[in-house]
């Protein structure tokens, strides 16, 4: 694709709006055993919770929600459930069936949406703590936060590779400043455009673009939480991310710690300890002069 070396985010948002994205294998063996233990019992909830691990598919479910419904109800979907229930359970399975399958082959891809499930996981555990807050819709907005890099890995995987490549050999320290060293722009930047040509739920993108509210801050945490997960146990980011939750959630750090998934029982003692460690030197930080 040497043509589009000189695209912006302008030209890459008008390019990805209409391709329609894949899913997930898995996601189409899930809805087959669900039909198959469930049945007739079936619950537009079970359905709701398959949207959480794909990103793509929920892409695809909020595209066709915008398509089949008048723009206002549309507008209003903010939790999976929602989308569900708007489409229906023929359509939401239409669309499954329909979707090319993701290559499991293309590693980039894999990752980063490996990644996205675990910050819309984390997100959800971070909701469910504070009782102001739908654990549903801040897990969908963390869900999609990243959904320009899903879909640069799917149809143009070299410009994500190349900011990887600028980071890998240290020409830049941020993620961001290595998308714009190698592209020219910063994902997030494309994601927002890309929101816009999908009419995605303004609550969506309110989350996404990122503000200073509770809900922005949780689902922005959320993805630096899974993104340093995804390091490893040992990422010094971790204690901090934790403490930060707690903080804002008003959970313990216990809470915190014991919820986190993909870690063990001794990773997470370890964590806990880093994270009290952690909240004790900003308790004790000086708050300047009296």
């Amino acid at each position: 694709m040497t043509w589009h070396k000189w695209w912006g985010a302008s030209q890459w948002a008008a390019y990805l709006e209409p391709l329609d994205p894949p899913v997930k294998q898995a996601t189409k063996w899930a809805l087959d055993e669900l039909l198959a233990n469930r049945g007739d019992l079936l619950a537009p909830k079970d359905l709701a919770g398959l949207m959480l691990e794909d990103p793509l598919f929920s892409l695809r479910l909020l595209k066709e929600a915008n398509r089949r419904l008048p723009r206002h109800l549309a507008r209003d979907i903010t939790a999976p459930l929602g989308a569900v229930l708007a489409l229906g359970t023929a359509t939401y399975s239409q669309l499954l069936r329909e979707a090319e399958v993701a290559d499991e082959n293309n590693a980039g891809f894999v990752v980063c949406e490996w990644r996205a499930v675990l910050a819309a996981r984390i997100a959800h555990l971070f909701g469910s703590y504070h009782y102001d807050l739908d654990p549903d819709e801040l897990a969908l907005a963390t869900l999609l936060a990243n959904l320009a890099e899903i879909e640069l890995w799917a149809f143009a995987p070299e410009l994500p590779q190349a900011a990887l490549d600028v980071l890998a050999r240290g020409g830049a320290e941020r993620s961001d400043q290595a998308q714009h060293q190698a592209c020219g722009f910063d994902f997030r930047e494309l994601t927002l455009l890309l929101c816009e040509r999908w009419q995605l739920p303004t609550l969506i993108v309110q989350l996404i673009r990122g503000d200073q509210s509770l809900r922005a801050r949780l689902a922005r945490l959320a993805v630096d939480t899974a993104r340093h997960l995804g390091n490893g146990p040992d990422d010094p980011a971790l204690p901090h991310d934790v403490a930060e939750a707690a903080h804002l959630t008003g959970a313990s750090l216990a809470t915190v710690v014991q919820s986190l998934p993909i870690l063990g029982s001794s990773e997470k003692a370890v964590l806990l300890a880093a994270a009290e460690a952690c909240q004790g030197n900003a308790g004790n930080a000086p708050t300047g002069p009296r």
